[in-house]
């Protein structure tokens, strides 16, 4: 069976999750620039628990068994006033993270995770979500095309060989 609670402050339970992510992102990026250093996983999520903390945001938990097999979290973001000049009057959120243990894949458990935040950011005034994805994580981008979520913006990158 599947719960899917709100995080409850213990860190031990997330930071493997995101060490994970950050593994599998190193191993399809065809630049080969990300790496996970030592204490990666740790300050990581210190970081975004802060962000969690000022940003009016939340993060979830999908268990299995009371183990921890997914997590999704998300912030509020202001907008500022240059948006304001050139954007529609929004309260936007965004997806920061999304995570399924490998094992745990395919099993619905990223939509229930997607559901889950959707439906805070709707009770919250949301008007639009936006979430950022990795290009060469084709798997993930279909996830959220699936979900409803179209392209916005495409963020390119030249390496330079010195």
């Amino acid at each position: 069976m599947i719960n899917i609670i709100k995080y409850n402050g213990n860190k031990i339970n997330i930071v493997g999750l995101i060490e994970e992510l950050q593994d599998y992102l190193i191993e399809i990026d065809p630049l080969k620039r990300l790496t996970r250093l030592p204490k990666y996983g740790e300050v990581y999520i210190d970081n975004l628990l802060e962000k969690i903390k000022n940003q009016d945001g939340v993060i979830y938990i999908a268990e299995i068994d009371n183990m921890p097999v997914g997590m999704i979290a998300g912030v509020f973001e202001e907008q500022t006033d240059l948006d304001k000049l050139e954007c529609i009057p929004s309260k936007p959120a965004r997806i920061l993270e999304l995570i399924v243990n490998e094992k745990y894949r395919n099993q619905s458990i990223g939509s229930l995770l997607m559901n889950k935040i959707e439906e805070h950011f709707k009770e919250k005034g949301a008007d639009i979500i936006r979430v950022e994805v990795f290009e060469p994580n084709k798997n993930t981008h279909n996830f959220y095309s699936k979900s409803g979520y179209e392209d916005r913006s495409i963020d390119m990158v030249k390496k330079i060989i010195v």
